[in-house]
């Protein structure tokens, strides 16, 4: 025992992550719980020493007996593939167990049936292969740690099929597992938003090009997690014969905090800028608002347009030149680069468009972000990878060179990123395209970019060997 004892936890707090660790090093039992995926990395290593506890390995064998075999496919591919952005993120581990206890309690539970062949999946509009997950990477402006956050759709295990066709039962159950998870979740807005963009009969069907009737997505911090719902006007749209920016209109302003119509300013700037017949057609796609005190949340307007080139994207983001500033100026400029990594676009006029793409999410996808009181929004602008980058290799690299070589920045972050890409993703799965879905950026002080990388996990294209 005398050589063993340097090895010992020097708190018993850490007893019980010590013997799940030696337990893991030592019975083989266990060690089958880990998913191919990743045990194909730790064998391929071919060294004992390299094969070392995780929070997800840990979290693992805690969660073993809560999921069925359909949780247990999310919980092993974006479960891991999420623990995996949140260690090279520099989450500490108490975080990390943190969020994965989430994840596999309260989520992998309700993502529908595993994506594999023969089963009956919803059409989720999250993602365009109808994963109901979709992972981001949040890297800021590149001055502080990147940060990791998620959105989902709740989807029930008979969705889609004749026993449950359009997904009706799923959301109602996920509400209540979120509110015992998330006790400080306020629903205050959510009520109000909920209620007011329901049709007055239950949607069927895909009268918006997609059956899809609600997302939620979670902001993942050392300390917290926040929630975030999504909900999409179309279908009280249809059913009242309106259009999707009235209904949205009238659910604002009868929110609580949003009556007094002087404090919707950058609303009513949205509202100008989208009757203006020099406006191409927007697509109102989704309100998303955090779910937090109403004094606290922002309200999100996600919308689309057709228009691919880049002098729409600065119609878009300077709302038809009703926001100019020198932050933002200085910003589109460092847009145009980015843009031209991302989409190999170096050289091509600012009004040529894209090649075309004739999807359901083609086109361009934009938010505009206020909180009441607010004059004018902060205009995110999607950089639509999934559709127009060469490869996701591609994107990768351009990231790098934008992050670390126009600005830069630290070498750091990116190489876990890479790192964690190259771990999960076949090589010649990242030499194609449909992993990164798009690339996010909005206009900071100052005129530098947040970036966000969005990210669909596509199990198929899992490195096994």
């Amino acid at each position: 025992m005398g050589s063993l004892s340097p090895l010992l936890p020097a708190s018993p707090r850490m007893l019980p992550h010590f013997f799940i660790s030696v337990l893991y090093a030592l019975f083989s039992s266990l060690f089958n719980l880990i998913p191919e995926h990743a045990k194909a990395h730790l064998i391929k290593s071919g060294r004992a020493q390299d094969f070392q506890s995780s929070s997800w390995e840990e979290v693992d064998y805690e969660i073993r007996n809560v999921l069925n075999h359909h949780g247990r496919y999310w919980w092993h591919t974006t479960g891991y593939v999420l623990s995996l952005l949140l260690q090279e993120a520099g989450y500490t581990e108490h975080a990390q167990r943190r969020i994965l206890n989430f994840f596999g309690r309260s989520i992998a539970p309700h993502l529908g049936v595993a994506n594999v062949p023969g089963e009956k999946r919803w059409p989720s509009f999250m993602t365009d292969n109808h994963n109901p997950i979709e992972l981001s990477w949040d890297w800021h402006t590149g001055k502080k740690a990147p940060s990791v956050r998620f959105s989902i759709e709740p989807v029930g295990p008979n969705a889609g099929t004749q026993v449950d066709p359009d997904n009706q039962s799923a959301d109602a159950l996920f509400r209540k597992v979120l509110m015992r998870a998330l006790p400080n979740t306020n629903r205050e807005w959510f009520d109000h938003f909920d209620q007011a963009l329901a049709p007055d009969l239950p949607p069927k069907g895909c009268m918006e090009g997609h059956p899809s009737k609600i997302f939620y997505a979670f902001d993942l911090s050392e300390e917290d997690i926040t929630g975030k719902a999504y909900f999409f006007p179309g279908f009280k749209a249809r059913s009242t014969k309106q259009t999707n920016l009235q209904v949205l209109a009238q659910a604002i302003r009868t929110a609580p905090h949003c009556t007094d119509n002087e404090k919707l300013g950058a609303f009513r700037m949205l509202e100008d800028f989208a009757q203006d017949p020099s406006t191409p057609p927007l697509e109102m796609d989704m309100l998303a608002i955090d779910l937090v005190r109403p004094a606290d949340s922002r309200l999100k307007i996600y919308f689309r347009t057709r228009e691919t080139s880049f002098a729409s994207v600065r119609q878009m983001m300077t709302m038809g030149n009703r926001i100019t500033t020198p932050s933002l100026e200085a910003g589109l400029r460092n847009l145009r680069q980015l843009w031209d990594g991302v989409l190999a676009q170096t050289g091509v006029p600012d009004d040529t468009p894209l090649p075309a793409a004739n999807h359901r999410t083609g086109g361009i996808l934009y938010n505009m972000e206020f909180r009441p009181g607010s004059t004018a929004p902060n205009v995110k602008v999607y950089i639509p990878a999934r559709h127009y980058a060469p490869s996701d290799w591609h994107v990768v690299t351009a990231l790098n060179e934008y992050m670390y070589g126009i600005n830069g920045k630290s070498e750091l972050p990116m190489r876990t990123y890479i790192e964690t890409l190259r771990k999960v993703f076949t090589s010649d799965a990242l030499q194609q395209r449909g992993l990164h879905t798009y690339i996010a950026c909005s206009v900071q002080s100052g005129g530098e970019l947040r970036v966000v990388s969005y990210m669909n996990v596509q199990s198929e294209n899992f490195a096994t060997a």
